[in-house]
């Protein structure tokens, strides 16, 4: 499987505070059958600054790691979205994911669908394709899932987290996931993983669970096809 949107890496945001977490994690996630992550660190202004210097030379330390337990590496931005988001991407103050076109976007819980819709559309207009981080948080598009079926027609990609799927973050989102898996909006399930013990990795039990309800091909689209193209484009 390939993991796209992650916080392990250690000393930059909410993950991992030392390399033994982040090695402890890059183990667990080669248990659960991943093979390539995409380290996506926060950027939120007033909260996590996105050192882009701290984070690459974090990377270089991780990485013969990595290599050893046979995972392979890639970086990019979790950008909570705010006004300078084109400036911050072309200027390279925040990285796309592996120096593509894809950013991983992601907006307040109660942020309002015009401004997902608008700033999407910016995004697009500039060259840039969006990754919707965990569409399952924004009550604005899980009250009308014909929302996030416009944003994918935009050209969005929309990513899901393994534990909204299971039902960690109860039964109605649980239902909403059911009912984009049902109209095929999911284009990207992720661990969004901040450690081992607290917010851990579940992609082993997830793509269990997707095989069981919707089939093979289904596990595979979501967790390693179109998971694997926001690294070749």
């Amino acid at each position: 499987m390939i993991d796209i949107h992650t916080h392990l890496l250690f000393g930059v945001d909410d993950g991992p505070k030392t390399i033994e977490e982040s090695i402890a994690m890059l183990k667990y996630a080669k248990e659960q059958g991943i093979d390539t992550i995409v380290l996506t660190p926060h950027y939120r202004r007033g909260m996590f600054p996105f050192n882009k210097e701290l984070v690459l030379a974090n990377v270089q330390k991780l990485l013969p790691h990595a290599q050893q337990i046979g995972i392979d590496l890639y970086v990019g931005t979790e950008f909570h979205v705010n006004s300078d988001i084109v400036e911050y991407l072309e200027t390279g103050r925040c990285l796309t994911i592996a120096g593509g076109s894809y950013v991983l976007t992601e907006y307040e819980y109660d942020t309002e669908y015009s401004y997902i819709h608008k700033m999407t559309q910016e995004l697009m207009l500039h060259g840039y394709t969006p990754v919707i981080a965990h569409v399952e948080r924004y009550g604005c598009l899980v009250s009308d899932i014909a929302k996030v079926e416009t944003l994918k027609e935009m050209g969005a990609r929309i990513q899901v987290n393994a534990d909204a799927i299971l039902g960690t973050d109860g039964w109605r989102i649980k239902q909403f996931c059911k009912k984009l898996f049902k109209y095929g909006l999911i284009d990207i399930v992720a661990s969004d993983s901040h450690g081992i013990k607290r917010r851990a990795c579940n992609m082993k039990k997830c793509r269990e669970y997707i095989v069981k309800k919707y089939g093979e091909s289904v596990a595979v689209k979501v967790t390693e096809k179109k998971p694997g193209r926001l690294l070749g484009e």
